[in-house]
């Protein structure tokens, strides 16, 4: 079984990729991160101030986008 690697662009916004990956949206969610008014924010910036682990928050958009 191979695996494909997911990279997302962490200084995009959060409705950007929630855009381009619409799976997304139930991670964001999980974590706390609030995809209508809160979208327009980097997913560094959503980090920084919901105090978000990034490398969890990033393998959890992976998975999601990886199942897409």
């Amino acid at each position: 079984m191979s695996t494909t690697q997911i990279t997302l662009d962490c200084t995009r916004t959060v409705n950007d990729i929630v855009a381009e990956h619409p799976a997304t949206v139930a991670v964001f969610s999980a974590f706390g991160v609030d995809t209508c008014c809160g979208g327009k924010h980097s997913v560094e910036e959503v980090v920084r101030r919901h105090g978000i682990d990034a490398p969890t928050l990033c393998e959890a958009l992976s998975e999601a986008v990886r199942a897409g």
